[in-house]
């Protein structure tokens, strides 16, 4: 992880070391990477992390953001919060978010940070210590042969309990209601919910055009218009199709495509 800045890395480490069992091959994708655009956002960081398309992923159903990790960045009071963007299963960036402290004369490439940890299921902080981990054992040196005794048939070493994870891969955000599409218009920077409820309320409005378009220019009928619409959106409201309109609510954030919609 040598293209990877020290804060980065120690992130990576822990993440690695939380998903491990949601995304056991996590450390190869970020071995065999690239590095990326990477920005300081005001509010945190954005670290595009650039992994092999043609490489397998072990969990191709993991869309989303995901991790608990947080760090004490030197010149904040309070933690930074970090979490990997995966798109199938595919690792495709590093996000820190701030909870609203300004970040922007930090740079994240040199700064000091330290207490590196997790939070488990109940908000308990878990310091990660990567040192205690347990090294490979180290085989024990051949005697004279002079010395040699009867090989004894050795006891196979117990097997270590397994590690419980600190965190399981949530479940795809459920469909905006009518009440978060009415705070989505009303203020679409207000929460992730209501910029969910926007992408929504795209759809929806595509798929209008969509029946219209084919009733008029194709001469479809209204009921096939209606059944391929109906279609359309009950996989939206599936488990597949809300993570995919997740991430694409989170690329447009990214993009300022909801500053441009904010109320003056």
């Amino acid at each position: 992880m040598s293209h990877l800045t020290p804060l980065e890395s120690a992130v990576m480490d822990a993440m690695i070391w939380q998903m491990g069992d949601s995304v056991p091959d996590l450390r190869a994708q970020v071995a065999a990477s690239s590095p990326g655009l990477r920005r300081n956002t005001g509010a945190g960081l954005y670290s595009q992390i650039v992994v092999d398309a043609d490489c397998a992923v072990a969990n191709p159903d993991a869309t989303g953001l995901f991790g608990t990790v947080h760090a004490m960045i030197a010149g904040l009071p309070d933690p930074v919060g970090f979490q990997i963007e995966l798109r199938q299963g595919r690792l495709t960036a590093l996000h820190g978010q701030s909870y609203g402290q300004d970040t922007r004369a930090i740079d994240f490439a040199t700064t000091p940070f330290e207490e590196v940890f997790t939070v488990d299921e109940a908000g308990r902080s878990i310091l990660f210590r990567p040192a205690r981990r347990a090294s490979d054992p180290i085989p024990p040196k051949a005697k004279p042969a002079a010395q040699a005794a009867p090989k004894a048939q050795s006891k196979p070493a117990p097997k270590p309990a397994p590690k419980t994870s600190d965190h399981t891969l949530p479940s795809a955000a459920a469909a905006p209601g009518l009440a978060e599409i009415i705070a989505g218009l009303s203020n679409p920077t207000a929460s992730r919910g209501g910029q969910l409820a926007l992408v929504y309320l795209g759809a929806y409005a595509l798929a209008a055009v969509f029946i219209l378009f084919a009733h008029v220019v194709l001469h479809v009928g209204w009921i096939f218009g209606l059944v391929l619409a109906g279609w359309a959106l009950r996989y939206l409201h599936g488990k597949k199709g809300r993570a995919q309109m997740a991430a694409l609510a989170e690329t447009l954030d990214r993009n300022g495509a909801f500053q441009a919609l904010k109320p003056n």
